[in-house]
């Protein structure tokens, strides 16, 4: 009877380790990035501090370096808009 009882309590510790291991080891989804906003929505050549306004920060430095602006990026949001409009004009 007591030989039952280890098998029992193996068998547990067994479908617990499996359990644990195929939810530790599975492979996370990759993540959907959105779109990049399009900064001249009208197409004339001309970018609005609105528009400029409308991406993240981090859109904000991508578009400087697309561009090649210095911008510094310790600024706020709206210093870097105001150094990127500035310079795009």
């Amino acid at each position: 009877m007591e030989i039952f009882g280890i098998l029992v309590a193996v068998a547990l510790v067994a479908v617990f380790v499996y359990t644990y291991r195929s939810t530790t080891n599975s492979t996370p989804e990759p993540a959907v990035s959105k779109p990049a906003p399009v900064v001249d929505k009208n197409d004339n050549g001309i970018v609005s501090k609105a528009e400029l306004n409308k991406l993240t920060k981090v859109q904000l430095f991508d578009l400087a370096e697309k561009k090649s602006l210095k911008v510094k990026k310790s600024g706020t949001k709206a210093a870097v808009v105001n150094e990127i409009w500035t310079q795009l004009r």
